[in-house]
């Protein structure tokens, strides 16, 4: 275990949350686990007690400082709540002594939502999977864990904010990309996000991806980018620059043990003014792309893109609550600018043992999307199922029925999983 720190600042990734997050963009992310019975609550609460535990540095909360926000610790273990509301909902900042995570149940399901200013997928993943080995344990007297990578908890280095460890100073910031399309459907009445989720053959996606010559991230990325080149050509107007942001973890190339943010995205586009591509060609863009955005130099080229801005002493002495609505103007004028939507793949989950087969299947929501990017897309695959995921801001299905029919054209069986 970790001894209790009293602060911490927040990481390079998580500082632009607090200035633009709300009550619709929240920042909060949610994964899931569907079980094959239902939840035992005092196991569970047992359960996210002692997992809790492990890691201290998670039992704080937001508080806001004259240059920036920062973390305080309390020492709280997360709320478990009924999950009976929308997803990925706020996390109120006034209320003292309030985490920025949570844990949920809903008959066979438990779910835990992240505020992104304290980790990325990666480390809501560890947790859950610590979470899990709790809970077997209190409520099936299950002595082997079904994920043993965990077992330990947290390993030294897990507090480190490796972004300002990357940081190179005199590096060229990357090109300044134009403006991308954005999906033209009509936002529904608040509350705006619901999910929908599809059911894929995990065995069978990873089969035709390969076929393919592919990642299941580069072969779904490049779905996504071919059915939204059929929508823009149909609806004719706006930006011919379209592009998927797809996030990729920055752990297993650095060897690293963080649990804080440690994640970059490439950004495969496509430009329609070069006419119509093909399936294949876009997938060759898509891969070339991956390519040279996970490259060492490319990493570096971003990290202290983003990092600079927070080592200018200028920006450093500006009051919060100057640097705050400046924050916000800037990130609603260009953020949601470079992209069209977002494709995240949280990998493959395996567990081992006994519990493993109370374990249905996992999913992941990303966070509700800006206004202006509408749709989100994510993916988490656990045993023989791969569930894809989308948020969305819109009665407008089209995009989802596009997807699932071009899987479908490809030979993979989608099913609707969930819709909520």
């Amino acid at each position: 275990m970790h001894p209790p720190v009293e602060w911490m600042k927040l990481d390079n990734a998580a500082k632009i949350y607090p200035a633009i997050t709300g009550s619709e963009l929240t920042g909060v992310y949610r994964i899931t686990v569907f079980l094959s019975s239902p939840v035992l609550l005092p196991a569970l609460e047992i359960a996210a007690v002692e997992a809790s535990a492990l890691f201290p540095f998670f039992s704080v909360e937001l508080c806001k400082g004259f240059f920036w926000y920062y973390l305080e610790y309390n020492g709280n273990p997360p709320r478990v709540l009924a999950d009976s509301g929308p997803r990925c909902q706020p996390f109120p900042r006034t209320m003292k002594g309030e985490l920025v995570y949570r844990v949920l149940v809903r008959a066979n399901s438990i779910s835990v939502e992240f505020f992104h200013i304290l980790t990325d997928g990666g480390g809501a993943i560890f947790f859950l999977k610590t979470l899990l080995n709790y809970y077997f344990f209190h409520a099936c007297a299950i002595t082997e864990v079904p994920f043993p990578e965990v077992k330990e908890g947290p390993r030294p280095g897990s507090t480190e904010d490796l972004f300002s460890r990357h940081y190179g100073k005199g590096m060229p910031n990357p090109g300044v990309m134009a403006a991308a399309w954005h999906l033209p459907y009509k936002l529904r009445a608040a509350p705006r996000f619901k999910v929908t989720e599809f059911e894929i053959p995990a065995e069978k996606l990873a089969s035709i991806s390969r076929e393919a010559g592919c990642t299941i991230t580069e072969y779904l990325a490049s779905t996504l980018l071919f059915i939204l080149q059929e929508i823009r050509h149909e609806k004719g107007n706006g930006s011919p620059h379209i592009r998927v942001q797809v996030p990729f973890d920055l752990r297993k190339r650095y060897e690293a043990n963080t649990l804080r943010n440690f994640s970059l995205f490439a950004m495969p586009a496509i430009d329609i003014r070069m006419g119509h591509y093909t399936f294949e060609e876009i997938l060759r863009e898509v891969k070339i792309t991956m390519q040279m955005m996970t490259d060492e130099k490319r990493i570096r080229q971003i990290i202290s893109r983003n990092v600079s801005g927070e080592k200018n002493a200028l920006i450093r002495i500006i009051p919060l609550f100057i640097k705050s609505p400046v924050l916000r103007f800037t990130y609603n004028r260009f953020g949601p600018s470079q992209f069209t939507t977002t494709i995240t793949n949280m990998g493959k989950v395996t567990p081992t043992g006994p519990a493993a087969g109370m374990m249905q299947a996992m999913s992941v929501t990303p966070p509700p999307p800006h206004k202006h990017i509408k749709i989100t897309g994510g993916l988490i695959t656990l045993g023989i199922n791969t569930i894809v995921t989308f948020g969305s801001l819109t009665d407008n299905t089209e995009m989802e029925s596009r997807f699932v029919k071009k899987l479908t054209e490809s030979g993979l069986p989608v099913r609707l999983y969930l819709k909520e």
